[in-house]
């Protein structure tokens, strides 16, 4: 490992392991997903990644496990935490940990935000830490949630981690052979990991900011053209402000898939003691910049009449 750089906080060294893992998995998809293409696989690649990305790490750990922002039973949470698991990010427990560093360091002033967890080096050096270094905090290792903790059915998917991608894939290629197997699972993880933190990192830069929170390293940007693609997520200024909300999208024009989907979970009364947004206080601390209207015209949407000449 190399050292690159210290704060007073810890330490983000370059991690060889992760460079290679990296190296590897892409390598693979880039050959799996030319030599065995087929439409077929595709579908079974949008499929996995909608379910995984959406049901599981949007709703399951994101909304859910992490921020509380509805209440489930515990078969309900695991289902969807292995959903969550199986996109290959992390385990709920890795998820959550990390989740929570990042916004300690976040929630800081901006001269005492690590430039890991800032966004203040362009966008090569923000996918560069996010995919090839790991941070070692100085206080040690950082605890997950308690209910995540003591919650064995966790446990044992943190610990089985990309593992779970094998059962996984002998079922793919059981079904549709191997060109399922690239792209159900190779193409995958692949684009999933980089699409994650490309989605994280815009979502910190570029949109707007209806509201300001002082004193705060980064705000989050509502970067509405991205919202389909990010199951919601980039609605990221919203959920700064209120982090407890399931909800993040406001009305029809500001399209939240995540939300849709616990709407969904909810109606089928697998979910309870939802947290909207109408049902929520604003952060402490937190400025209105702008009002939004409960049909705010997404970020996207504005570009486009903009570049069609439409006020």
């Amino acid at each position: 490992m190399t050292d690159t750089g210290s704060t007073r906080w810890g330490t983000a060294t370059l991690d060889g392991g992760r460079v290679l893992r990296w190296g590897l998995l892409h390598a693979g998809a880039l050959v799996g997903g030319a030599c065995f293409f087929s439409w077929s696989a595709v579908a079974v690649f949008a499929g996995l990644t909608a379910v995984t990305m959406c049901l599981g790490v949007s709703v399951g750990l994101h909304r859910g496990l992490i921020h509380r922002a509805f209440r489930a039973p515990a078969p309900v949470e695991h289902a969807l935490a292995l959903l969550g698991t199986l996109a290959g990010l992390g385990g709920p427990l890795g998820m959550s940990r990390m989740h929570d560093l990042r916004d300690f360091h976040q929630n800081q002033p901006e001269a005492d935000c690590p430039p890991y967890f800032g966004y203040r080096e362009g966008f090569a050096r923000a996918m560069a830490y996010a995919l090839f270094h790991t941070w070692h905090p100085r206080d040690g290792a950082a605890p997950a949630a308690p209910h995540l903790e003591e919650d064995a059915c966790f446990r044992r998917l943190e610990r089985a981690g990309l593992w779970l991608q094998l059962p996984l894939a002998l079922a793919l290629y059981a079904l549709g052979g191997a060109s399922w197997v690239a792209w159900g699972v190779l193409v995958r993880l692949a684009l999933t990991q980089d699409g994650f933190w490309c989605v994280h990192y815009v979502s910190h830069v570029e949109g707007d900011q209806p509201y300001e929170l002082p004193g705060r390293a980064e705000q989050g940007r509502n970067a509405g053209w991205l919202a389909l693609l990010s199951m919601g997520e980039a609605w990221h200024n919203t959920h700064h402000a209120y982090p407890a909300s399931a909800q993040m999208g406001r009305g029809w024009r500001q399209p939240d898939p995540g939300w849709w989907a616990v709407r969904a979970l909810a109606a089928l009364r697998l979910v309870h003691d939802v947290k909207t947004l109408a049902h929520l206080p604003l952060r402490p601390d937190t400025r209105v910049r702008v009002p939004e209207p409960r049909d705010a015209p997404s970020t996207g949407a504005l570009c486009l009449k903009r570049a069609w000449g439409r006020t």
